[in-house]
């Protein structure tokens, strides 16, 4: 056997192996007389079928697989040895390869394409970034303790209806007269017109018990799911709902917002010693601020990566790449859908070889017992006291049953994974922190 390599681009070569009949008889033999002693033909005992009947019958099949075979193990060990760092897999170049006749031993040649690993500067340190860190103005933290007050507030009957006021009272459908429905829906129920559409929100102001509105549902809503439980129905009959109703009014509800006083601070920080508004306010915006990190790091991730990708210059064996991409995806994708979509497709390679190098350069990796700790998470409450050891061995043995579900596994150690090189980047990239509201987050963002 003679293996060469012919360089044919700047991340481009091909492979050429000559093989002889030496190279693939005596493993086609063993092959064959295995088959031989297992061979059943009629006219012969098991086993006792000539082997020239066995031979002629399966030798050009098994000729084929052990060839095959040979030139996987060959290829894959002249990668190994002489160290390629190549990209994919190696392509067979069948316009080079001659065609085979697997019938007749003899000298044969086959070709196979690789593309490489492409070569690129990678420095962190030499990249800086803004991190846009999210602060809460004082409006939206008062619009926080407005929803905070309503959360921890009382409901109160009404005499007249206003803005935000739940409405009790009893639905019947009408027919095309406006009058009930003989055989129609007939029922109880409470109607929050905060969530109905601008036209009919104003009908439900205003009214007082007995007072009769009729409207219909679907329109106003415009939701399935809140009709249907508004109007105690399935969705599917929702769903099919033209009718209007009339609704009279037997109470009406309101919420009155909790006062703001050291029972409100107790209720929402228990055991923070919050002794005012304005600590609470302080409070709110740092809890806020703290909802907001994960919008903030997804957008310094997103930066990151398309500045290493843009800074890097990663060259790509771009036709070698499309062939193979055919190759492996022959069920799913057409040559014209990854050439349209090839652009996408380079850009992500280009990020897995920065990726690559940043695991190896930083040592980025998650463990088993890293995964493990997630899990046993689930059972420990902040606060609860120290667990005995009875009880780590049983949520132990809870784990290592959970540790069996490979998808649960694969999306706990993509999530560590992500977090551990979002560290490494804004350890390195950060240049300066950049406090932006809301507002200005969003704009920063949609211009980007």
């Amino acid at each position: 056997m003679n293996i060469e390599l012919q360089k044919t681009g700047n991340l481009t070569a091909t492979i050429k192996i000559d093989i002889t009949p030496a190279d693939y008889e005596e493993r086609v033999m063993k092959v064959l007389k295995e088959y031989n002693r297992k061979a059943q033909m009629p006219g012969f005992r098991p086993g006792k079928v000539p082997f020239g009947m066995t031979k002629k019958m399966y030798g050009p099949a098994v000729t084929a697989d052990e060839i095959n075979k040979l030139l996987g193990e060959s290829l894959e060990g002249y990668v190994r040895d002489n160290n390629l760092n190549i990209l994919g897999n190696p392509l067979a170049n069948m316009e080079k390869t001659p065609q085979v006749d697997f019938n007749e031993a003899t000298e044969m040649s086959f070709y196979f394409d690789l593309g490489f690993n492409p070569e690129f500067e990678l420095n962190l340190e030499e990249i800086a970034l803004p991190y846009y860190s999210i602060l809460i103005s004082d409006e939206s933290a008062q619009k926080y303790l407005t929803e905070l007050r309503k959360r921890n507030g009382e409901m109160t009957d009404a005499e007249v209806s206003e803005k935000g006021d739940l409405l009790k009272g009893d639905f019947a459908e009408l027919d095309a007269d406006g009058n009930p429905f003989e055989n129609g829906i007939s029922t109880n129920g409470t109607v929050n017109a905060d969530l109905f559409a601008e036209d009919f929100k104003e009908m439900f102001n205003g009214l007082k018990t007995g007072d009769v509105v009729k409207f219909n549902p679907m329109k106003a809503s415009g939701n399935v799911t809140d009709v249907a439980a508004m109007l105690g129905i399935d969705k599917d009959w929702a769903e099919s709902l033209e009718s209007e109703f009339s609704f009279t009014v037997t109470g009406i509800s309101r919420m009155v917002p909790a006062e703001i006083n050291a029972d409100l601070f107790e209720k929402i920080y228990p055991g923070m010693g919050i002794a005012d508004e304005a600590a609470l306010i302080e409070q709110i915006k740092k809890d806020a601020a703290g909802s907001f990190v994960g919008e903030s790091d997804k957008k310094f991730f997103n930066d990151a990566v398309k500045t290493l990708i843009d800074k890097s210059n990663i060259e790509l064996p771009d036709e070698f790449l499309k062939r193979w991409l055919l190759d492996i995806n022959q069920e799913k994708f057409t040559a014209e859908e990854i050439e349209k979509n090839y652009d996408d497709y380079a850009r992500s390679m280009r990020w897995q070889l920065i990726e690559n190098r940043l695991i190896k350069a930083f040592g980025i990796e998650v463990s088993q017992e890293e995964i493990k700790n997630v899990f046993r998470g689930y059972f420990q409450r902040p606060g609860s006291s120290e667990m005995d050891e009875d009880m780590k061995m049983r949520i132990d043995s809870i784990v290592d049953s959970f540790m069996k579900n490979k998808e649960d596994v694969r999306r706990i150690n993509d999530q560590l994974f992500e977090q551990k090189m979002l560290g490494v980047l804004k350890e390195k990239m950060i240049s300066e922190d950049k406090p932006v509201t809301y507002e200005e987050f969003v704009k920063i963002a949609s211009e980007q």
